[in-house]
């Protein structure tokens, strides 16, 4: 079967080829009914010298049609023309990362925003049970708009259910991405495809993959028996700690590489920090843009040509200076703004601040926190600004910091009577009594701050708090997703779906809500928390001290979530 632009494959109309590979040809093609574009990907006629194939295509493509994560590429459709088998997928404007890997190599802030949705990815994939089986850069899609895209998920997998002669003679993964297990026709696991992104990792840090030849096969025969090259050895601009991470993903055993594609990521971004300010040879620097939303248009895993410079997606951390310069540097803002009477901090928080090289941001060094040095600065506000109902908020928070609640609950009403419509006293007080365990007045609040504000974020995620506390999951579940459709960006409504979906039992919707969460906010210490218990769930306890340290170590976490996390530290310890 051949198929030529202004041919139609079932309701798309053909509008361009855009590239062929050994398994299938991609289309750009237009969908009149919803008015949009489309990659049509059209699998080799081969295919159909299997009589079941169709079958068991329907079956798998399914599955994979299941996958929903903002960093995958997403199937609209799938079905068969003149007996051959296609998919359709969003279309997505932008380059592949093979594409982007031919203008030279990466700085290691870029890599790490081109890796990070990519392992996020992989972690929703296989903890729905799908293995990807063919990770390559290109299979990375690179947006115009920045965001990152995991495509092909599952189309080996698909072509592996044939018995056509096709598949039996086809090498089910891409000779210079290829697991040694894969290599030698053993079954392919989670370690597999860690082992395909470690070598996309190693060819974004070194300029070339560990392994190539003359023939697929010589190529194939290396992964399994070659040691790998030391990455230092081809860019001598390495950290040891980049290297070593390289090593443990390309280990040829399978048992010594990262159990977790969310493994790898920790591995690499630890070691990140202690690296270089610059880990390859410059390359021009990528805009970061932020992680939204797929655009509504999108496109497929062959290299469209793009006008606009490369992006990358903006989930990640900029580039961290050294430990010693950090510290130095945060020493130094210390000193003078210590001089300057310019900070507000405790103690405790300022060291925390400059051991992690962030430079303190407050107004006065100070003990920590009494009651009346809370308090006082706050009540002298609201007798200059008597009817001001925001220094009656802040006087209500100081009050709430010193422990002194029914005097906190007092401010509150006091700038609620002073401006009824104003949503934020209703969502401090429904806050505070929903932390008290006091169900009823909480209710109160959030009803009242609903008429008065009925799409004010801080009121739906709120009152979905009160919701979940009582365990009313269903109406909870209901405010959370109407915050997330006035704001789909939004991390917090994302990381509480996932304490929700954890607290239902449902493992594989709470890590993608995470890994969403994540996506957007790469430190948010209550989705961390959340990926923590999973793996605790799972009994993957180094994982699970890992996220747990992560939101002790975070100074702008919650102090009752710390507590939570130091306890689960504790737990894991004990086991």
């Amino acid at each position: 079967m051949t198929i030529s632009p202004g041919d139609n494959v079932g309701p798309y109309r053909v509008i361009e080829p855009l590239g062929q590979g050994g398994m299938a040809t991609v289309f750009k093609a237009y969908h009149p009914a919803l008015d949009r574009y489309v990659a049509i990907k059209v699998l080799h006629p081969a295919f159909k010298e299997d009589s079941n194939f169709l079958a068991r295509f329907n079956r798998e493509a399914r599955i994979v049609a299941k996958l929903d994560h903002p960093n995958i590429i997403p199937i609209y459709d799938f079905s068969e023309h003149a007996g051959t088998p296609y998919l359709v997928m969003r279309y997505i404007e932008g380059k592949t990362l093979k594409a982007v890997l031919r203008e030279g190599k990466l700085p290691m802030a870029r890599v790490l925003a081109i890796i990070r949705p990519v392992t996020q990815a992989l972690a929703y994939a296989h903890a729905q049970g799908v293995l990807h089986r063919d990770i390559k850069p290109s299979n990375v899609m690179c947006a115009n708009d920045g965001h990152i895209y995991l495509t092909d998920f599952g189309l080996a997998r698909i072509a592996a259910a044939s018995d056509s002669t096709l598949s039996q003679d086809m090498l089910i993964g891409t000779p210079q991405y290829i697991s040694p297990e894969q290599a030698r026709g053993v079954s392919a696991s989670e370690c597999s495809d860690i082992y395909s992104l470690g070598v996309v990792l190693f060819e974004m840090l070194t300029g070339r993959v560990p392994f190539s030849a003359d023939t697929p096969y010589a190529v194939i025969h290396d992964h399994i028996y070659t040691p790998l090259p030391l990455p230092t050895s081809i860019n001598p601009q390495l950290s040891p700690d980049i290297e070593r991470v390289l090593l443990k993903a390309l280990a040829k055993d399978s048992s010594a590489r990262f159990a977790h594609a969310t493994d790898l990521m920790t591995a690499l971004e630890q070691a990140a920090q202690t690296a270089p300010a610059v880990a390859a040879p410059p390359a021009p620097t990528p805009t970061l843009a932020a992680a939204a939303p797929p655009p509504a248009a999108v496109s497929p895993t062959a290299t469209p040509t793009p006008t606009s410079a490369p992006v990358a997606a903006a989930s990640v951390a900029p580039p961290r200076r050294s430990r010693r310069t950090a510290f130095a540097l945060g020493v130094v803002a210390l000193l003078v703004l210590i001089a300057c009477g310019a900070l507000v901090m405790t103690q405790r928080e300022v060291i925390a601040r400059v051991l992690k090289g962030v430079a303190p941001v407050s107004t006065r060094l100070v003990r920590p926190t009494t009651a009346p040095d809370a308090v006082a600065p706050a009540k002298t506000r609201v007798a200059v600004n008597p009817r001001d109902p925001n220094a009656h908020v802040q006087l209500g928070d100081a009050f709430v910091k010193a422990k002194e609640y029914e005097a906190a609950f007092g401010e509150y009403d006091q700038a609620i009577k002073l401006d009824p419509k104003s949503p934020h006293a209703y969502a401090q007080a429904g806050q505070l009594a929903t932390r008290l365990g006091d169900l009823d007045r909480a209710s109160k609040y959030y009803t009242a701050g609903r008429n008065a504000a009925p799409e004010d974020m801080d009121l739906l995620l709120g009152q979905g708090d009160l919701f979940f506390k009582g365990k009313k999951y269903d109406d909870a579940r209901a405010a959370y997703e109407k915050a997330l459709r006035l704001k789909p960006d939004s991390a917090p409504a994302l990381w509480r779906l996932g304490d929700l979906d954890r607290a239902q039992g449902k493992a594989a919707e709470a890590l993608r809500n995470y890994t969403r969460a994540l996506t957007l906010d790469p430190n948010l210490p209550e989705a961390h928390f959340g990926l923590g218990m999973l793996a605790v769930g799972r009994g993957a306890n180094d994982e699970a001290k890992r996220q747990f340290t992560l939101v002790i170590n975070d100074p702008a976490a919650p102090p009752d979530l710390k507590d939570q996390a130091a306890k689960q530290l504790s737990l894991i310890g004990d086991k």
